[in-house]
């Protein structure tokens, strides 16, 4: 009864259309909600947009320098990691006490080595050892300098050895020619081109001086006729002869003299040992030569036979040998008996 009263009295409400609205509202949210975390799991394409070369270029220069600046921030840090300021300064100073002692403890090793050398100097100054300091570093100087001309000397020494080594080969070279005469002509007292004339008794041969491809060789049998011929073509007027004659060849010498004569030469002669080999050409090209033996004395007053220089090879080890190009040696003034026969025949 009293709640049919209480409702007919009062006014009827409805909440139904409000829990409506709340329902779809939450509703709504929750349905953004979803989308929203469905989109951010969603990549994004970007456009590509069109960028100003002149800006990409500053933006590259920027993030360098932001690469840079990265770097060292993170050296920064590193440092800052190590140990602290306090720690450093705390070592620093430790060093240096440490730095401090070792100068005071070199100072006192100076100071006690200048005493040592002090009271040193002193002791040997009383026992007299600087002066035999003195000898001794003399003594060193001398020996260096002993030590410096020693090297010359042997160097010296080498030079001489090389140069007996080829005067040895060169007296070798010598010794081959032992034995044997070169003649050479004196131009010096006439113009005219000597003729020699080799006389033996096996015939004669006739050279001009250079010329060995022109020597003639007359067998006894045939050397008059054949000697003539040569005179025939030969000019007295530019040419002389000079004979050397051995002992085998004294006759045939008396007559090829006269026949030159008549031909109107001028003529020289001198005598020659048997064996003794004559070249009458210049000397081989050997530094030096023998002393040459003493050559025969010519016929007196015959300039011609004084036109040629004797020169010959000897092996005598003792004798230093001249050179080429020295003064004959001067006849001697005895002679002996074939040498004054020859002047006996000439004169004849």
């Amino acid at each position: 009864m009293s709640s049919r009263l209480r409702s007919l009295n009062s006014t009827k409400m409805s909440f139904f259309a409000f829990q409506d609205i709340i329902t779809s509202v939450s509703g709504i949210l929750i349905l953004v909600t979803l989308i929203l975390a469905t989109e951010l799991d969603r990549p994004t394409v970007p456009t590509a947009p069109v960028v100003d070369p002149e800006l990409a270029s500053k933006l590259a220069e920027i993030l360098r320098q932001q690469s840079d600046v990265d770097a060292q921030n993170r050296n920064l840090q590193a440092l800052f990691a190590s140990p602290s300021p306090e720690k450093l300064e705390a070592d620093i100073a430790s060093l240096r006490l440490q730095l401090a002692e070792v100068k005071k403890k070199h100072g006192d090793i100076a100071l006690q080595l200048a005493l040592n050398l002090s009271a040193n100097e002193a002791k040997d100054q009383s026992l007299g050892l600087n002066d035999l300091k003195a000898q001794i570093e003399q003594i060193i100087q001398e020996a260096k300098a002993i030590a410096v001309e020693e090297a010359k000397i042997r160097g010296e020494m080498a030079r001489l050895e090389q140069k007996v080594s080829n005067l040895q080969a060169k007296l070798l070279k010598l010794r081959e020619n032992e034995g044997q005469l070169w003649l050479i002509p004196d131009k010096s007292a006439t113009t005219k081109e000597p003729i020699l004339a080799v006389i033996s008794g096996n015939g004669a041969k006739v050279e001009r001086f250079d010329h060995p491809e022109q020597g003639k060789d007359f067998n006894e049998s045939s050397a008059r006729r054949e000697f003539a011929s040569y005179l025939e073509a030969s000019n007295p007027l530019n040419q002389y002869i000079v004979f050397l004659i051995k002992p085998s060849g004294i006759e045939l010498f008396e007559r090829l003299v006269k026949m030159a004569r008549d031909k109107g030469f001028e003529v020289g002669f001198d005598a020659l040992e048997e064996h003794r080999e004559v070249h009458f050409t210049t000397p081989p090209p050997v530094d030096t030569t023998p002393v040459p033996p003493k050559p025969p004395a010519s016929k007196p007053g015959n300039p011609p036979s004084t036109n040629l220089t004797p020169t010959a090879a000897s092996g005598t080890n003792s004798v230093t040998p001249p050179p080429i190009t020295t003064p004959p040696v001067p006849p001697p003034n005895t002679k002996s008996w074939w040498q004054r026969l020859l002047e006996f025949l000439g004169a004849a």
